[in-house]
């Protein structure tokens, strides 16, 4: 996908998910996988990613596809954290 339509799909996605889905299934849903469509605006909620990419693909074979993780900020996290000594943790 080209970037200046991976961007698109993701300010739309974005958009979609506060506007119309948020109030919804925060935060009962907090830390499931949310796949949206784009195109329709419909969305599909899963313990894991794949599986959320599979219910949104059953229901629109040819949508664009928008990852969410429910309360959180970014699907996934990137970095390490290291445990010190006494227990506590670090991000790296």
């Amino acid at each position: 996908m080209e970037r200046r339509r991976a961007q698109e799909v993701a300010r739309r996605g974005k958009e979609i998910y506060e506007r119309d889905i948020r109030a919804k299934v925060e935060p009962e849903q907090e830390g499931r996988f949310l796949v949206i469509d784009v195109k329709s605006g419909s969305y599909a909620l899963a313990d894991d990613e794949l599986e959320a990419f599979d219910r949104a693909r059953e229901e629109a074979p040819d949508g664009l596809l928008y990852l969410v993780r429910v309360g959180h900020r970014a699907a996934h996290r990137l970095g390490a954290s290291a445990v010190g000594p006494t227990g506590s943790r670090s991000v790296l």
